[in-house]
């Protein structure tokens, strides 16, 4: 038996999961308190040209350690960017889908101006990517499977987040105001503070997620980095298919991840791979409807609150 498609399946699919897995746990963590972001898209994107700049930048004088610089500059401009995003939701008041729609356009925008001021519009030069930790080699005709950090960190987070949010006092603070905030609120839980704290804990996590297509799966940034909104909203719906419960938001972003990957596997006449192409769109929402009678969200989630 030729195993050569599942060998395929397999490292291309632990790949393609990577931005999804780590976004997913940014925002698992958001929405646990109360929060709702449809931004993750822009918020990624921002990381990832957050990312690549910082390793240009750093570049000659860091050398291959640059890519660090880069994580941790996506990481940062996620979390800023986040942290807006929640002053608008818990301090304005404006609609929290409203400001994500938001978020996603003006990532888009500014992305381009920054491309266009600094660098060559149709992206920044080549830099450094992450060294990888090890490489599995002797694969099916010569394929190596990188295990970068990203990769690394894409199974071990589920467990950090779990041991976070259910193992120490901020962890269950963000849990209680995305239940009942009110009641968060009468014990002596600050609501607004506790969300915002949340939010750009999961900002930090999507930069990182996107980081990740700048200085890991490519050296650089080009306009719409990602290739298309897939990992944002396969994200978004990874937590959901998830049960908001971190293990299983890792198994659905890689299920999710194998079926983005499908298209780079399966040799097909024309008609069909655009089947396979249409293929990730058609399990989420299948995905989704199916996991949508049974789950159950944190209560409040998505809901405003205002101190009384």
């Amino acid at each position: 038996m030729d195993l050569t498609p599942f060998i395929l399946l397999t490292v291309f699919g632990l790949q393609t999961a990577i931005p999804i897995a780590i976004a997913a746990d940014g925002e698992l963590v958001t929405e646990k308190s109360g929060i709702l972001n449809i931004g993750i898209y822009g918020v990624m994107v921002i990381g990832a040209f957050a990312a690549a700049a910082a390793d240009v930048a750093f570049g000659r004088s860091m050398g291959p350690a640059s890519a660090y610089a880069g994580l941790l500059a996506g990481m940062v401009a996620g979390l800023g960017v986040n942290f807006v995003f929640a002053f608008l939701a818990t301090k304005i008041h404006v609609d929290q889908v409203i400001a994500g729609i938001g978020i996603n356009i003006f990532a888009v925008g500014i992305t381009y101006v920054f491309l266009e001021r600094y660098y060559k519009i149709d992206g920044t030069p080549n830099a450094n990517t992450l060294p990888a930790l090890f490489n599995v080699g002797g694969l099916t005709s010569g394929l190596t499977l990188k295990i970068s950090p990203l990769m690394a960190a894409m199974f071990v987070l589920p467990v950090v987040v779990y041991l976070f949010l259910g193992r120490t006092k901020l962890g269950l603070h963000i849990r209680a105001t995305g239940e009942n905030p009110k009641a968060a609120e009468a014990a002596g839980i600050d609501v607004v503070k506790t969300r915002l704290i949340a939010t750009a804990i999961g900002g930090a996590l999507l930069g990182a997620g996107g980081a990740y297509f700048t200085i890991d799966f490519n050296p650089n940034f080009t306009p719409d980095p990602t290739g298309s909104i897939i990992p944002g909203f396969i994200a978004l719906a990874a937590v959901i298919a998830g049960g908001w419960k971190p293990h299983y938001v890792l198994g659905m972003s890689i299920v999710f991840g194998a079926t983005v990957a499908l298209q780079y596997v399966l040799v097909l006449p024309g008609a069909l791979i655009y089947l396979v192409m249409m293929l990730p769109y058609i399990v989420t929402v299948a995905v989704l409807g199916i996991a949508s009678k049974s789950l159950r969200p944190p209560a409040a989630l998505g809901v405003p609150y205002k101190k009384e």
